[in-house]
């Protein structure tokens, strides 16, 4: 067990996945939420021990993890620093999929309120997701197998140790420590960024590749072939429009938050794909050949992911 109560501020999907992973993992003897759909989710989620619409119902929590949609982060961060006396939380994190908001809000906090919360505050973001929103579709093993990256505000260069070990001299390093084997302890391996680069990065790895997913759902939704296309396909089909069924208010908002990366990417990818049309309208198999290869290279070379111990 690492914590006496774990604060989840949003009980969706991540926030009640994160819920049952750390109940089942035994990671804390007490689970409580703070949702502002509190009523809908009395007595029906059951990974929490109590939920709330009010941070002033749970004024101590060991870890306080900030799972809200990204427009609210500014919000609650600022009464975190500010108004509600962040002292009576250990360890706060949030698992935002973009930080922008998150690194302006922290800019804009008077210098002793920045401090006080910055020497509490982690940041992650498990790269896991689902299709499917909402605490409905929640489950303990969302997190199995998948990467976590850990991000403090002064970091400015990425880390590849990951262990524990010689990491514990100060308070602020035993946080880093005590949070990493949270996030161990629910199945993630964890990579230490920078958190100024990543919203560069999830734009590559993430975002843009969601953006082309929507585009071609929307394309396959209007085309001719609509309709049997949904029972007549193989999996590769399946595979490639998986994530075009996203929570589309969610991805709305994770879209424009990072649109400045993605439309740099956006430029970037055009032009491979003018390549590609070149090479088809040419007839030129050789170009292909190369252009395919090239991708198929890089996809092979994907790391398996396993967590760290």
């Amino acid at each position: 067990m690492i914590f006496e109560r774990i604060l989840i501020l949003g009980c969706g999907l991540i926030g009640s996945s994160l819920a049952a992973s750390a109940r089942e993992c035994g990671l804390a003897k007490e689970i409580v939420g703070v949702d502002n759909k509190y009523e809908l989710m009395r007595e029906r989620n059951p990974f929490f021990d109590e939920i709330s619409g009010s941070l002033k119902s749970f004024e101590e929590a060991d870890l306080c993890v900030i799972a809200i949609p990204i427009e609210g982060i500014p919000a609650v961060v600022k009464e975190l620093a500010e108004n509600h006396g962040q002292s009576n939380y250990d360890l706060i994190t949030d698992v935002a999929s973009n930080k922008r908001s998150l690194i302006e809000v922290l800019d804009k906090l008077k210098q002793d309120s920045k401090w006080a919360f910055l020497s509490k505050f982690i940041s992650s973001h498990p790269l896991a997701g689902s299709e499917r929103g909402g605490w409905e579709s929640a489950s303990p093993d969302l997190f199995d197998k998948t990467v976590c990256l850990l991000s403090t505000f002064r970091m400015t260069s990425a880390s590849a140790d990951n262990s524990t070990e010689d990491k514990e001299s100060t308070p602020s390093e035993r946080r880093v420590a005590r949070l990493e084997r949270f996030w161990q302890a629910i199945g993630c391996r964890v990579e230490h960024f920078p958190l100024q680069e990543h919203d560069q990065l999830l734009s590559i790895i993430s975002h843009f590749p969601h953006l082309l997913a929507f585009s071609v759902g929307a394309f396959m939704s209007s085309s001719n072939f609509e309709n049997i296309s949904k029972t007549i396909h193989g999996t590769g089909f399946k595979d490639f429009t998986r994530i075009s069924a996203a929570p589309p208010g969610l991805w709305a908002d994770i879209l424009l938050e990072n649109r400045e990366y993605i439309l740099l990417n956006g430029e970037e990818w055009l032009e491979t794909y003018k390549e590609f049309i070149c090479a088809l309208e040419k007839g030129d198999k050789g170009r292909l050949v190369g252009l395919i290869s090239q991708s198929s290279v890089w996809r092979n070379g994907l790391k398996k992911l396993k967590p760290s111990v």
